[in-house]
Order: structure tokens, then sequence, then C-alpha cells
């Protein structure tokens, strides 16, 4: 199939809202043929990492579906949209006002259901560790010079922002919330959505988050972002 293709620096997966704002002329011109009574589009397109004009970065890109829309008189849009399957990326047709990229959907599996199955519990307990670690590393950066006010106001926002996740029962919708929350380089977040199924994506996330929660408490890494702990069960 063909969809209309939105390159950015960054990884949407499957089950995890976006937050978009539509600025460019081609960008508004998209999103007016995506939102048209009988488009051909239904509201979705293409995200893949990448620049511009560039090639995708990956050989995977996931279908967004616009959930809400909000335009302003200037002709900017505000919208949200929501990961609705991981494709495969094919090539790209530039000679519109905006680009159309053909595109494969790919199976969603979970794998081994016995590895994915024995994975889960760890792959929570590591995330509890992460975030844990997480909210200790910002704390701490943030009570350097800081009076004693001043630190209990930054440890009620972290609890308030970091709050305990608790994985979905599925594997493969537990696969990608992880991958959603995890702080970590654009590279990798692309790596995780490309592999096949739910299980290999979790052992591959129960590696990352022991390896960024020893790296956290060593004072490696930035604190993780308000956007990126955002998980959507669709």
């Amino acid at each position: 199939m063909r969809l209309p293709y939105f390159p950015l620096h960054l990884v949407l997966f499957p089950h995890l809202p976006l937050p978009l704002h539509i600025f460019e002329e081609r960008y508004r011109a998209m999103t007016r043929d995506l939102l048209a009574d009988g488009s051909p589009y239904a509201g979705r397109f293409v995200i893949g990492s990448g620049g511009d004009d560039d090639e995708p970065e990956g050989s995977v890109g996931t279908v967004a579906e616009v959930r809400r829309a909000e335009q302003f008189a200037d002709g900017r849009w505000a919208l949200v949209v929501v990961g609705a399957e991981r494709v495969a990326l094919g090539a790209v047709d530039r000679s519109g006002l905006y680009a159309l990229i053909d595109v494969q959907p790919l199976p969603e599996t979970v794998g081994d259901g016995e590895t994915a199955g024995r994975l889960l519990p760890e792959v929570q307990a590591a995330l509890d560790t992460y975030l844990d670690t997480v909210k200790r590393f910002v704390a701490s950066a943030a009570s350097v010079g800081r009076e004693s006010q001043e630190i209990t106001d930054v440890a009620a926002s972290l609890d308030e922002v970091l709050k305990p996740i608790r994985l979905p029962d599925d594997p493969l919708a537990a696969s990608y919330a992880v991958a959603g929350v995890l702080q970590i380089e654009l590279s990798r977040k692309q790596q995780l959505l490309e592999l096949p199924d739910g299980a290999s994506r979790l052992e591959a996330e129960l590696n990352l988050l022991r390896r960024e929660a020893r790296l956290l408490a060593d004072g490696a890494m930035p604190p993780i972002s308000r956007e990126d702990l955002r998980y959507h069960p669709n």
C-alpha cells in the first residue's frame, strides 16, 4: 500500500501516542488530505526515522493514525496520533507536495510464548529498578545548591511524573510500552522496532534496562523526559 510519509527524528511504536505540531506547508497539505471526507488514507500516514529529504534510516516504520486534530487560525495543526502497526518501508515518491511511501504490513507476533512469559516479570522488575534509579538520579542532581523546601518540591514532582508503570499482560504490548519508556539512542530504538516479535524485543529491553540503570547509578546519563513516559493501550 502507499501512504503519506512523515520523516521525524524519533521512533514511534505501535500502541503509543504522539503529539505533533504541523507547521510546514507540505505537511499542512498532507494533514488536510488525511482528514478530508472520503480520503483514501483515512487519517493514516507513515512515520519513519530520518530527515525530510533523506532516505529512511531504517527498514521499518510505523503507521500512525490521527486520533485528535485541531487547526489554528493561521493554518497550523495540533495532532495526536497513535502508532497502529509496523510496516516494511519501500520506495519513496517525492514528486508531489509531500512524500508518499510504499509499505508492507509486518506480522505482529509474540514469538516464543514460553520465553515471553518468563521474560515479562523480569522486565517488569528491571523497569521498576530503572525508574527508581532515574528518580534518584534526578533528585540528586536537583539537590545541588538548593534549599530543603526546593528539594522537597522536586521530590514531589518526580513522584508525579515518574509513577510506577504496570506493564500489560500481553507480552507484545508490553514490549512496545517498554520501548517507548526507554531513554536510549535513536539507533537503538530503531533496532527495537525492527525486531520480529515480542519475545525478542523483551529480551533486548531487559538487557537495555539493566544497562541504563547501571549508567544512571553512575551519573552517566541524562534524566528521562515526561514525553517518553506515556503509554496508550489503543
